[in-house]
């Protein structure tokens, strides 16, 4: 079955990543006991090297199952519960006086009533802060990251509200309890003990390094600018796809009875709806302990695995199948900037593992495309006004979003731009695109200032964004969402 699905991605994932506008796209497929890889295009552009399933990446919120594990391993061991309040395993006072009564299955299933699920981002000079002084320094400010703060970090617990930064508290739960530091314990009980030989937690105090990430507009692509996680314990791993999938077979063993990572009844704590999360396209889907599951009415079609990003440049999707032994997972190299979000049902690694599902339960199709699989141009082609705008963009997403203090390498960033197409790029403009980066800069992070600063570049900004793919006529700025009213 495994070398029917993977010769028809080999065949299909050209054009896939083509019509997506992916520099590259890696894929692993796995059963209990078999594992297998396809793979297309560029790890990076400007050197024309190769994405491999191999190829190590930013992971962003893979990171959150291997932190649920590693905390179910010491629920195993009896050093906690998934009833036991938050701050009964954490440092006396860490979450600050009279915080909410969260437990620690609250946390896993982002209930904890943390609003922030950004990254937050540093850049990868800035001094690496210990997992535990990051949560204590973030509980003592109260708020946000998301534009400056303006909204408070935590209310009322209870409700689902998608959080990288409650994971990252749960992180500091696996720390304290396990009395070493976060990436020591999940490297050695996860990583190696599922044999990821190239998987590692970017903590900041060594350099993951990996594949080039992509900012897209269009087909006209800049080098994602270079970031790294204080939230590491929610999404700071760097992998590759072979090497999660490797994570993903261990699981499936342990779904058929197998003691692995955890024993078979954590794995199925973990599996288990919890709460029910918002779903584009009416699927209903669930949140469980650092999964997300499907609705369990699917039946035989029932899966759980995890959608993952990291700014601005890679996309990640991981499922697992557990009635029918089979697990997928991809990345692609893109982040499109006109959309800001890439659902599985638009992106190239979305695409590439829900068809692997599909094709190992009803064939490979017989025929699939036997074009060429070249990318075409499917944008405008950058012009000095563009170039401003692309600008503006990254520096709202990276100074505002973000509350990146310091000056992007906007030099590197853009020596390393790239048309995917046939396009004619002499209309880029560097000076231009680095004219926009501090526009935005000068400022960020206040969200009515970069909103109006959004407005003004215009209805003509506005048609590019929809040429860019846009869904609509606006300049794509998430403030409304992370800086308007308390979701």
């Amino acid at each position: 079955m495994l070398d029917d699905v993977v010769a028809a991605l080999d065949t299909v994932l050209p054009r896939l990543a083509a019509v997506t506008g992916t520099p590259g796209v890696a894929v692993a497929v796995a059963t209990s006991d078999d594992l297998r890889t396809a793979a297309t295009g560029f790890a990076d552009l400007a050197a024309r090297t190769p994405m491999t399933a191999e190829t190590v990446a930013p992971a962003g919120s893979l990171t959150k199952p291997v932190t649920g594990l590693a905390f179910l391993q010491l629920v195993e061991a009896g050093m906690a519960g998934l009833d036991t309040p938050v701050d009964q395993v954490l440092p006396a006072g860490l979450r600050g006086p009279g915080p909410a009564p969260a437990t620690t299955a609250m946390l896993a299933a982002h209930q904890g009533g943390y609003y922030s699920d950004i990254v937050t981002a540093v850049a990868p000079t800035a001094p690496a802060e210990p997992i535990l002084d990051y949560v204590r320094r973030r509980h003592e400010t109260g708020r946000a990251v998301e534009y400056g703060g303006v909204l408070p970090l935590v209310t009322a617990p209870g409700s689902y509200s998608y959080s990288s930064f409650g994971v990252g508290v749960l992180g500091g739960v696996v720390e304290h309890l396990a009395g070493e530091p976060y990436r020591t314990r999940v490297e050695r009980d996860v990583f190696a003990a599922a044999g990821m030989r190239n998987t590692s937690i970017d903590d900041g105090t060594g350099n993951s390094g990996g594949t080039t990430g992509y900012a897209a507009f269009g087909d006209w692509s800049l080098p994602s600018p270079p970031l790294r996680t204080a939230a590491y314990p929610g999404v700071g791993m760097h992998t590759s796809a072979a090497d999660f999938a490797r994570l993903l077979q261990s699981l499936l063993r342990t779904t058929r009875g197998e003691r692995g990572l955890v024993r078979p009844d954590s794995l199925a704590a973990m599996v288990a709806p919890r709460v029910e999360r918002p779903s584009p396209h009416g699927v209903r889907s669930f949140s469980g302990l650092t999964l997300e599951l499907a609705d369990p009415a699917l039946g035989e079609d029932w899966w759980w695995g995890h959608t993952a990003a990291f700014p601005w440049g890679f996309w990640w999707e991981a499922r697992v199948w557990p009635h029918r032994d089979l697990a997928a997972v991809a990345v692609g190299n893109r982040w499109d900037m006109a959309r800001f979000h890439n659902p599985a049902t638009r992106s190239a690694p979305g695409l590439a593992v829900e068809w692997a599902g599909r094709w190992a339960v009803s064939g490979a199709p017989a025929k699939l495309s036997d074009m060429d699989g070249r990318p075409r141009w499917t944008g405008p082609r950058p012009t000095t006004e563009s170039s401003h705008w692309m600008g503006v963009l990254m520096g709202e997403r990276t100074h505002g979003l973000l509350g990146v203090p310091g000056p992007l390498p906007v030099a590197t960033l853009t020596a390393g731009a790239r048309s995917l197409g046939d396009g004619d790029a002499d209309g880029w403009d560097p000076a231009a695109f680095g004219r926009g980066v501090e526009q935005a800069r000068a400022v960020a992070p206040d969200p009515a200032a970069l909103g109006v600063l959004g407005r003004e570049l215009g209805p003509a900004a506005a048609l590019w964004m929809l040429e860019c793919g846009a869904s609509g006529a606006d300049v794509t700025m998430p403030v409304g969402f992370y800086a308007g009213a308390s979701r």
